[in-house]
């Protein structure tokens, strides 16, 4: 890298101007502050505009292309394309950085510990870019490279990011280490150097690992058992993958069952042993072994790993041991009653196994017809209970009669597992698998089981049969044939009818009869009322009745309407005659305008009546509501077509719609016919386009209601045709500055021109003719119709063309005369409005320039140093660029005379 100290302070800071740097190149104009402003339009954000100094160090990346660092000197008044007066490149040689010192006998630059790494796949990590200084900072376009063969090696991500995994070698040498050499390489171009490159080297130590320890929760009875009296801590059931190099801590062991370091052997049979002699109902105990393996490396921690154990108590079973309790509906000495109660629980050595805390149990519901009133654990049954009230009593009310359902109930009581441990106090068990302990399963569940048991009673019946029901009252079509007598009964809101057997008798009050249940009820003229007498006998042979008094009232019907439609010529109508069902004739009517009828006859007059809803009324009766029946008239009038009549169009209108030529009375809806088979009429469209000079007709016909007939009127359509324009190619000299205007046509004294066959705008007649350019005539007659377009095409002869005379005057004599006063360029001015022409002396100086803005020549210089004198008589040259892109520059001469 080339050492650059810009501000000249004895410190190197890579600053170049780019105005000394552009005046030091051979053969340039040198350039200063006021020749404008330095641009970067590639905004690398390196560039002071406004003194022109440029700050490589602030640029990323070396010069690979020639205009990779391009700088623009911009002037808004040097008159150039886009400001530009200079563009500068700027080549860029490649600078890869310097690397931080080494250290150690190695030439290490950086030394890294694999902190995280473990069998599951995690790798040693560092920027590259670290082991680089930062001032001045290296050029960014470079490659990174692993120079080595080592199987450590694992990648180089995002061109930054070292990764390697040094494995593990158990014994000694105790330090697991090893050394990467990587280079960092930045291409360049001439004429700077092809590439730079900067070597570091990378020391990676291993992480000791002390291993993935398990999670174990163990239940009582396994324990017991003697399933862990023998247990090898180092076993992979406990501590996988682990640095063999470590030990146990026996300091931090609670049980004493590690008696030095390198012990790993425990009975936890013994630890049980002495945790239930001292404590039988210890709930669950935690046990927690250390494996700790020490440093290999001062850059390195060490690394500890608990493997963890857990106690669950077993839940002890319990059961129902007493007689099946039970009770009558009815019975004064009911009362409440806890379930718990009718339990019985373990008893071992002295120590009873019950469970008498809310949390972790639930009393619920096997069978039976209610709950009476149990409190069940509807929340999480291990945490609190989202209903306070739940306890383990299991309190049952007997006393609620609406509520006490005869019949055999089962309840049952619940002990989960976590009944003796806090969730909050204990882990999941976790279980790292084999053979790499990358994986492992979670069992947030208790080792052991639950218990259950359930908890019977019976609740027997008794017969009732009511109470005394009367002032019942129905309408007939409210109530169902046959009829459950019994379900008309009151009860006292305890009891229940339904519970007969042997089956009540139904005794009718009025003839003495006995009935059957359900009744079957007879026909209603009217309203009939029914008295009834309900008898049992309970199972202790005390008789019980009650007396059913009830009326039905009959529903009058009047009967099912209708939808009718009728033409307003129609003969009268007997709306009673249409309704459907059975109506009754004690009705009457009422319905639109007014019109009503005092009794079941109604005439209706479809010339004078109303269309709407006729409604038919029939009275209520007792309990009954009156009824109604709808007949929805609709009358419809005859059609009205509308007169005949008639219509003027031009050929070119192309298509007309036939109801723009109806009548102001004529009723829309209706189809136009073509009664002349001209085949040009599509719905209510004519297509006149198709149709010559003449007059045709056509029909409107409306269609009203079916029972009314056809309306018709007829269009007659006059169709005007145009004689085409008499037109041919036509020619003229580009000098003539030819228009619309100057076009000739024959035997039409109206026409407009277009530039296209289909365009509906019509040229102005002072629009240029152009050469080659086809142009339309249409000729339009006093109706305003016009005829078809004719089209022809015209051509435009050159400049130089023999049959055109030349434009430009040869002499020009400026002695206010007025001829010949100025030189005259005719029509070129409109023919080429970006001209540009140059007059020259006899000596071929420059003498004159024009433009479509400039004033004419009058024998006066208008160009620098001679501008505004008049020129001398004598022979002068021009020459005429039309500047349109197709036309040739020409030349020619004129003589000055003064």
């Amino acid at each position: 890298m080339t050492v650059i100290d810009g501000n000249m302070d004895g410190n190197p800071d890579g600053i170049i101007n780019l105005y000394d740097e552009y005046n030091a190149l051979p053969g340039v104009t040198p350039i200063s502050l006021a020749s404008g402003t330095w641009f970067d339009p590639d905004f690398n954000f390196a560039l002071d505009e406004t003194t022109g100094d440029l700050y490589l160090w602030d640029l990323d990346n070396a010069s690979e292309n020639i205009d990779d660092y391009q700088f623009q000197l911009l002037d808004p008044s040097s008159g150039c394309a886009n400001d530009i007066v200079v563009s500068l490149n700027v080549i860029l040689g490649p600078f890869s950085g310097l690397a931080v010192p080494t250290t150690g006998s190695n030439d290490i630059n950086i030394e890294i510990c694999d902190v995280g790494i473990d069998p599951c796949g995690s790798f040693a990590t560092v920027d590259l870019y670290t082991a680089l200084l930062s001032i001045p900072s290296p050029h960014l376009n470079g490659i990174w490279e692993y120079e080595g063969s080592s199987t450590s090696f694992i990648s180089i991500e995002d061109n930054r990011f070292f990764f390697a995994d040094v494995p593990y070698q158990p014994g000694v040498p105790l330090v697991d280490e090893e050394t990467f050499e990587l280079v960092y390489r930045v291409p360049g171009i001439n004429p700077c150097a092809p590439e730079a490159e900067t070597r570091i080297k990378i020391s990676v130590v291993r992480q000791v690992f002390s291993g993935f320890g398990n999670t174990v929760n163990i239940c009582e009875s396994e324990l017991i058992a003697g399933d862990f009296d023998d247990v090898d801590l180092r076993d992979d059931l406990f501590l996988i993958n682990e640095d063999i190099e470590g030990i146990w801590l026996d300091e931090e062991d609670p049980t004493g069952q590690i008696s030095n370091p390198g012990d790993s052997q425990i009975n936890l049979g013994a630890v049980y042993d002495e945790l239930y002699a001292t404590n039988p109902r210890f709930g669950c105990a935690v046990y927690d072994y250390t494996y700790f393996v020490e440093s290999r490396s001062t850059i390195c921690p060490g690394s500890t790993t608990t493997v963890s154990f857990t106690f669950f108590e077993s839940i002890r079973p319990f059961q129902q041991d007493v007689a099946i309790p039970e009770f009558c509906v009815g019975d004064e000495t009911l009362d409440t009653i806890d379930l718990y109660d009718y339990l019985t629980f373990t008893t071992e050595n002295g120590t009873l196994y019950d469970y008498p805390d809310p949390s972790c149990t639930n009393w619920s519901l096997v069978s039976g017809p209610s709950s009476l009133g149990l409190v069940e654990n509807t929340g999480d049954l291990c945490s609190i209970t989202e209903d306070p009230e739940y306890t383990t009593s299991g309190t049952i009310d007997l006393t609620d009669l609406s509520n006490l359902d005869a019949g055999t109930y089962v309840f049952q009581y619940t002990v989960l597992p976590e009944y003796t441990c806090d969730a909050n106090l204990t882990s999941p068990e976790i279980i790292y698998q084999p053979p790499s302990g990358c994986l492992s399963t979670q069992d947030p569940t208790a080792p052991c089981q639950g218990e259950t048991a359930q908890v019977t009673i019976i609740i027997h019946p008794y017969n009732y049969a009511g109470e005394d029901t009367d002032e019942l009252a129905f309408c007939e079509t409210d109530i169902s044939s046959p009829i459950d007598l019994i379900a008309l009964l009151n009860t006292n809101g305890i009891d229940d009818p339904i519970y007969v057997g042997p089956l009540g008798t139904w005794t009718d009050l009025t003839t003495g009869n006995t009935i059957n249940n359900p009744f079957t009820i007879p026909d209603i003229n009217g309203q009939q009322t029914f008295s009834f007498n309900y008898s049992t006998t309970t199972d202790n042979d005390c008789d019980d009745s009650a007396d059913l008094t009830f009326t039905i009232y009959e529903k009058y019907s009047a009967g099912s309407g209708i939808t009718i439609e009728a033409c307003n010529i129609d003969d009268p109508i007997n709306l009673f005659e249409l309704l459907n069902g059975d109506p009754d004739t004690n009705g009457t009517w009422t319905g639109p305008g007014g019109f009503s009828s005092p009794n079941s006859t109604a005439i209706i007059d479809p010339i004078s009546a109303t269309s709407g809803d006729y409604i038919y009324s029939v009275p209520a009766n007792g309990l009954c509501d009156g009824d109604q029946a709808v007949i929805t008239l609709t009358i419809f009038d005859a059609p009205v077509a509308g007169p005949d009549t008639q219509g003027t169009v031009c050929v070119s209108d192309e298509s007309i719609n036939l109801s723009d030529y109806l009548g102001s009375s004529a009723e829309a809806g209706g189809t136009f016919l073509d009664s002349n088979g001209t085949g040009a009429l599509s719905g209510s469209i004519l297509d006149v386009s198709t149709l010559s000079g003449g007059v045709y007709m056509f029909e409107y016909q409306l269609q009203g209601h079916p029972s009314c007939g056809i309306s018709s009127a007829f269009i007659t359509i006059t169709v005007i045709e145009v004689a085409p324009p008499d037109v041919s190619d036509q020619t003229f000299c580009l000098l003539d500055a030819a228009t619309i205007s100057d076009l000739e046509v024959g035997n039409a004294s109206t026409v407009y021109w277009y530039d296209t066959a289909e365009s509906s705008t019509a040229l102005p007649f002072d629009t240029l003719l152009e050469d080659g350019e086809d142009y339309f005539a249409v000729a339009v007659d006093s109706n305003g119709c016009e005829s078809e377009r004719v089209g022809i095409t015209v051509a435009l002869l050159p400049l130089n063309d023999p049959e055109c005379d030349p434009c430009i005057n040869d002499g020009v004599s400026p002695n206010g005369d007025g001829l010949n006063d100025a030189l005259d360029l005719c029509t070129f001015p409109i023919l080429f409005p970006n001209y540009e022409i140059n007059i020259y002396n006899r000596y071929g100086t420059l003498v004159f320039t024009g433009n479509i803005n400039t004033p004419p020549f009058i024998g006066l210089s208008n160009v620098p140093l001679t501008i505004g004198d008049e020129l001398p008589a004598g022979v002068y040259f021009y020459i005429f660029d039309p500047r349109d892109g197709i036309t040739d520059p020409f030349q020619d001469n004129f003589y000055l005379s003064r």
